[in-house]
């Protein structure tokens, strides 16, 4: 084995690691804030951030969840008071809004998500950081161009949740066009 391949095994070795732990250290946060299952964070992000007022359909599709699934999830939400369902413009459906209880739940899953995840670069100095974020930026557009052309290609066996679904837009600067992800896929 070449030093230069086991130096890919070692740091995709140590990528595979380190991306599970943060995961887990970020859902076990985000998810004690909702206590309504793992999907119900990432809901109550995406109507925060991009799908206020979207469709039972369109959630779904972020969440990669099945319809049936998606009902029973904005079920609980709206249990909850987190949620509600209000008709829709042609009247034909039904949108899903975050209430005042949903924003504010929303607001406190990104913070403890921003918390979880900046816990983990504390070690790093700041040009570490710029470092890090360049090349996170770098393969987050060579994850999305590969979903992409899974997709356009019919080789996705099942539907793929949305890389931004727990996103926080004004932390990856989508608005001023500096999101990774939006740009692989505009581009695409």
């Amino acid at each position: 084995m070449s030093p230069k391949q086991s130096s890919l095994q070692h740091a995709a070795n140590a990528l595979g690691a380190l991306s599970l732990v943060v995961a887990d250290r970020m859902n076990a946060a985000i998810e004690a804030i909702a206590a309504l299952g793992p999907s119900a964070p990432a809901a109550l992000a995406a109507l925060h951030e991009f799908l206020d007022g979207g469709s039972v359909t369109q959630l779904s599709s972020v969440l990669a969840l099945t319809h049936s699934g998606t009902v029973r999830l904005v079920d609980r939400l709206e249990a909850e008071g987190l949620v509600e369902r209000v008709a829709a413009q042609d009247g034909r459906a039904v949108s899903v809004v975050l209430t005042r209880t949903g924003h504010r739940m929303a607001v406190r899953i990104l913070q403890a998500r921003e918390t979880s995840l900046t816990s983990a670069l504390s070690a790093l100095s700041s040009d570490e950081i710029d470092n890090l974020a360049a090349t996170l930026d770098t393969m987050l557009t060579t994850v999305t161009l590969a979903r992409a052309e899974g997709r356009a290609a019919g080789t996705n066996d099942r539907p793929q949740p949305w890389l931004c679904r727990l996103c926080d837009f004004a932390a990856c600067g989508r608005s001023e066009g500096n999101c990774p992800v939006n740009n692989a896929v505009l581009r695409h």
